[in-house]
């Protein structure tokens, strides 16, 4: 590395297809993924995982500069994962990133002390200096995520952002087929916890169950369609 100011170890966790296609598009001849900067530090991948969990062991193992954390991971979710790696010892930085056009994403993430936010359709070049600025301690927001933010978040085009951070993820989770078993295990709380969360979830959203919380996570683009879940096995 003979020539570099800094290698910035990074970590990317989500299966959105900007994530997928930023960590795997360049090789070096030794098996490692890395992007030059023009200041000459050097932006390396040391892994990849598209679950929760998983990003919150590898930071714990990898200890990276900077975990890339997409808004609609499973399991756990983006938000109690981030804040998981910010209780860690060593200072790994998070970057949330989104599809969706929703100012609730970057709020819940800078709530969360996430350092960065930035859209899945920013460049490359955007992606680059995100990383830069974090490593440098300075917080960074993409012009396409800074526009959002700047909109004010009115619980009638988006009602979740009535639940505070602990329901919104009970709900995330109950939107995405995981039942109060499975999620009372994942985030060490009780069943009757989450019982209550749920009940305070359908009364802000006025709605009357789950199957509606499914359908009105959808409709606000919150959840992606897809076939999954995990009851009490």
């Amino acid at each position: 590395m003979e020539g570099y100011h800094l290698i910035i170890r990074i970590l990317s966790a989500g299966d959105s297809p900007r994530l997928t296609m930023v960590s795997r598009s360049k090789l070096s001849n030794n098996g490692v993924i890395q992007f030059g900067l023009s200041n000459n530090d050097v932006v390396q991948y040391i892994g990849f995982t598209d679950c929760s969990e998983e990003a919150v062991k590898l930071t714990k193992s990898q200890q990276p500069d900077i975990v890339l954390m997409d808004a609609h991971i499973g399991g756990i979710g983006s938000i109690e994962a981030t804040k998981r790696i910010l209780k860690m010892r060593h200072n790994s930085a998070v970057i949330g990133i989104s599809a969706i056009d929703d100012p609730i994403y970057p709020q819940f993430f800078f709530n969360a002390g996430a350092m960065g936010f930035i859209h899945a359709n920013d460049q490359m070049n955007d992606i680059l200096k995100a990383i830069q600025t974090v490593k440098q301690g300075r917080i960074y927001q993409s012009q396409l995520t800074s526009a959002q933010t700047q909109l004010p978040i009115s619980s009638k085009s988006q009602p979740f952002i009535l639940l505070t951070e602990r329901e919104l993820q009970v709900a995330m989770m109950t939107a995405e087929g995981d039942d109060q078993t499975f999620i009372a295990k994942k985030l060490a709380i009780s069943i009757k916890s989450i019982q209550t969360y749920k009940t305070r979830i359908l009364k802000k959203l006025n709605i009357s169950n789950d199957v509606e919380l499914s359908h009105h996570a959808i409709k606000h683009n919150l959840i992606h369609i897809h076939n999954g879940g995990h009851s009490n096995a």
